[in-house]
């Protein structure tokens, strides 16, 4: 009777102990089933996220593109009666003889015209009397104009008396021929003209708020960029949209007209 006894639970525990190993077995068999169809998901998860991102990469390469389109021919740069005539020391005006239509003679309570008959264009005239309101009312200082629209002859006559070409634009070359330029205050340098206390205040809050009225800082990053020595006081008007972009990624027109060139 023992004997049956002890055989019988040897016989439990051996099947006991084969199922256990088998459900091990199982287990692992399950395990590296629901592994392999991980990596299958994963692998197939990941193909997907590489279709997504060339799509987007499709998709931001189609937008560059017509964004890029859209600027170009938003901003003229090349036409000698756009306001956003690109002019430097190696673009000249296609006519060398350029003269803007509506011009204006500079007139307003809030500004003094150093010479009496300085004009600049009708709509770049009409922002600088809006700027000139504002400058006021924040220093009861008016704006002094000293130069604006000055013709080929007359530039010409500027450079034959030997202004060297850092300092003053060739004739042919100078955006004071687009009528869309101005100086302010005074012609010197730029050291002596942010030494004065009043004009590097009146600087600083043109380089805060000209945008805003279309007018941009043409020379403001030396040579190497602009092509001429930096020049505080020469102010271009071009359009508020194109004056707020330039100050929003603070680049001169310069710059801009090299990237535009170069895409």
């Amino acid at each position: 009777m023992l004997y049956f006894l002890r055989t019988h639970w040897i016989l439990i525990i051996f099947v006991l102990v084969f199922t256990y190993f088998f459900w091990i077995l199982y287990s692992l068999s399950n395990s590296n089933s629901k592994l392999t169809y991980l990596r299958d998901d994963i692998a197939k998860k990941n193909q997907n996220i590489n279709e997504l991102s060339n799509q987007i990469a499709f998709i931001k390469s189609k937008w560059w593109k017509n964004y890029k389109e859209k600027t170009i021919k938003s901003y003229d740069l090349t036409s000698d009666n756009s306001i956003t005539k690109f002019v430097n020391s190696s673009v000249s005006f296609n006519d060398k003889k350029y003269v803007p239509e509506n011009l204006e003679s500079i007139s307003s309570d809030f500004i003094i015209d150093s010479k009496g008959n300085w004009k600049i264009i009708k709509i770049a005239n009409t922002y600088l009397e809006k700027m000139s309101e504002v400058f006021y009312r924040n220093f009861w200082k008016k704006i002094i104009v000293v130069s604006s629209y000055r013709s080929y002859a007359y530039q010409k006559g500027i450079k034959d008396r030997w202004c060297p070409d850092n300092l003053c634009a060739k004739a042919w070359y100078s955006e004071h021929q687009s009528g869309l330029a101005i100086d302010l205050w005074e012609t010197t340098t730029n050291n002596e003209f942010m030494s004065k206390k009043n004009l590097k205040e009146y600087y600083k809050w043109l380089n805060k708020n000209a945008y805003k009225y279309g007018f941009h800082n043409t020379y403001q990053k030396w040579l190497e960029i602009d092509w001429y020595e930096i020049e505080p006081w020469h102010w271009r008007y071009l359009w508020v949209e194109l004056a707020t972009e330039l100050k929003s990624k603070n680049i001169t027109i310069a710059e801009y007209y090299n990237k535009i060139k170069k895409s």
